[in-house]
């Protein structure tokens, strides 16, 4: 009889620690979503930066194994329009790492009606990304809290660096990108001048 006790308190030590590590550190989600393979493809709108201007359009496709993944996007036809220093029909390549996720029962909700952005937007994570695009390099950090998706970027051109922040939105069928940053020449590194931009992907 002492011995079911032993067994039983032990059994319930461990239960106890397994929930402790999860909700304090998200260990069980992170094991669980190592082992996930995943892609996801979709289209891309940039709305003019200018009332004279059209609308840039193309797709993303994002694809991973647990926290490492990669993501490509391209736009249709901007590499007639931008320096080559900036943009060529290569697109922006990206490739990412989580460092910490953590699921949320909203997140196990969405992923049983398969709202896989649903999903992305309930989990708590964070981790960083390198870009190149063009003759550029970029790095970016991001973090979700579960209610807010930010991150914080910097690009490294040839002839001029960017730097700024994001924030991620649900908006109805697409995710929306606010994005607030100052870019400037390297010359003239003490004349930032201010952006702020919205896509649509």
């Amino acid at each position: 009889m002492k011995k079911r006790y032993i067994v039983l308190i032990i059994l319930l030590i461990l239960v106890v620690v397994v929930a402790l590590l999860e909700y304090s550190q998200g260990t069980v989600s992170a094991l669980a979503f190592d082992q996930m393979d995943y892609n996801y493809h979709s289209e891309v709108i940039i709305p003019p930066a200018a009332p004279n201007e059209g609308y840039l359009g193309g797709y993303y496709d994002i694809n991973g194994t647990g926290r490492d993944f990669k993501m490509l996007l391209v736009l249709s036809g901007a590499e007639k329009s931008e320096s080559p220093l900036d943009y060529t029909s290569d697109g922006l390549k990206v490739t990412g790492h989580i460092d910490t996720v953590k699921a949320t029962p909203q997140t196990i909700y969405n992923l049983l009606l398969k709202n896989l952005k649903g999903a992305m937007f309930s989990t708590i994570l964070s981790g960083n990304m390198n870009m190149t695009c063009a003759a550029w390099t970029g790095t970016s950090k991001f973090q979700n809290d579960g209610e807010n998706f930010n991150g914080t970027f910097s690009i490294d051109g040839v002839v001029t660096d960017w730097e700024g922040n994001y924030t991620l939105t649900q908006n109805e069928s697409r995710i929306m990108i606010t994005a607030d940053y100052f870019y400037w020449s390297k010359k003239t590194p003490e004349n930032k001048k201010p952006v702020h931009s919205v896509y649509y992907i």
